[in-house]
């Protein structure tokens, strides 16, 4: 099936791989890429090309990031009070109904998927939104690589594993995690990113006619802070 895509759709995949990238670096800790104007353009240039319509139309040209404040300090500053800290979660199992299993199993399984494509999380659980974007970003370019060198096993491969990935975690949480980032009036410079992640993981669930498990999300009203004890623990197994 992949083996019959064009080179205009393994650049659509390349440019959906840059727009998860560039989606992950805006939304992590380091606030210099939401203030740097050419870090902004070249999302909004990645999500065209990537046939995210919706994503851009969140996103905008990306300068409405940086209209709100401009201040890497205070952006920081605001990062680590409600991401960091737990208050907006940025992580899978803080945006989902724990299973009777507790948040070990779905962590294992979230790190599986890096493995299985030699990378690992350092310094951060594997559930972390970064973490999971630019897992996206790494598959969907391996998967555009592997049509171009015409190995069919390797594309499918790869294509499961997106599939998979959409169904079972990211597509599952990040709708919820991105609305309870748009009810915080101090996260609004983070909300045409997080809205747009989520219009991104939508559109490429879509794409792939997938349906993810949405209904474990939990609505942003019912979420509390974040993680417990075991989930701590649960992130050191996973990382080891």
């Amino acid at each position: 099936m992949n083996a019959t895509l064009t080179a205009s759709d393994t650049g659509r995949l390349r440019a959906a791989a840059v727009a998860s990238a560039l989606l992950a670096r805006v939304l992590g800790p380091d606030p210099t890429a939401m203030v740097d104007p050419e870090i902004l353009d070249a999302v909004a240039v990645a999500l065209e090309g990537a046939g995210a319509e919706a994503a851009l139309a969140r996103f905008g040209n990306g300068r409405s990031l940086d209209e709100f404040i401009d201040d890497p300090a205070e952006l920081a500053g605001r990062w680590v009070r409600w991401f960091e800290l737990g208050r907006v979660a940025p992580y899978e199992a803080s945006n989902v109904l724990t299973a009777a299993g507790g948040v070990t199993p779905r962590l294992a399984d979230v790190a599986g998927f890096y493995r299985a494509f030699g990378l690992e999380v350092v310094d951060e659980r594997p559930d972390h939104v970064v973490a999971q974007l630019e897992f996206m970003a790494m598959a969907l370019m391996a998967e555009a690589e592997a049509i171009e060198a015409g190995d069919d096993e390797a594309a499918e491969a790869t294509s499961r594993a997106i599939r998979s990935f959409l169904r079972d975690h990211i597509g599952v949480w990040v709708d919820a995690w991105a609305a309870r980032v748009s009810g915080v009036d101090e996260l609004v410079p983070w909300v045409p990113a997080a809205s747009a992640a989520a219009e991104f993981v939508r559109a490429e669930a879509a794409r792939r006619n997938v349906i993810p498990l949405s209904e474990a999300a939990v609505l942003p009203a019912d979420a509390g802070l974040a993680y417990d004890e075991e989930a701590d623990m649960a992130c050191e197994d996973a990382l080891e």
